[in-house]
C-alpha cells in the first residue's frame, strides 16, 4: 500500500467523492421511500437503480485500486534480486 506522502490531492479527491457521494444520495432515497419507487423503467424503480449502481461503483473501484496497486513502484522480482545481490537475507 503507498504512504500517505505518495498520494496526490486527485487521488484523495476520487476517494472521498467515489464515497460521500453514494453514501448521500443512499441516505436521501431511504429518507423519503416515495423517491425510491419513482419508476424509471418499467418495472425498474430509481432505488433499484441506484442500488445496481453502487454494486458497479464497488467493483470498479475494487478493480481500479487492484490495477493502480499492482503496477505501483517497482515489481517484485526486481526487489528481491536487488535484496539478493546487496547481500540481504530473506
Amino acid at each position: 500500500m503507498p504512504s500517505d506522502s505518495s498520494r496526490s490531492p486527485r487521488d484523495t479527491r476520487m476517494l472521498v467523492t467515489l464515497n460521500a457521494l453514494p453514501l448521500a444520495v443512499g441516505v436521501l432515497l431511504s429518507c423519503s421511500t416515495t423517491l425510491g419507487e419513482i419508476s424509471v423503467y418499467g418495472r425498474l424503480t430509481l432505488g433499484i437503480t441506484w442500488a445496481l449502481t453502487q454494486l458497479v461503483v464497488l467493483v470498479g473501484g475494487t478493480w481500479w485500486y487492484e490495477n493502480r496497486a499492482a503496477s505501483s513502484f517497482e515489481p517484485a522480482s526486481a526487489t528481491t534480486a536487488a535484496s539478493r545481490s546487496a547481500g540481504g537475507a530473506w
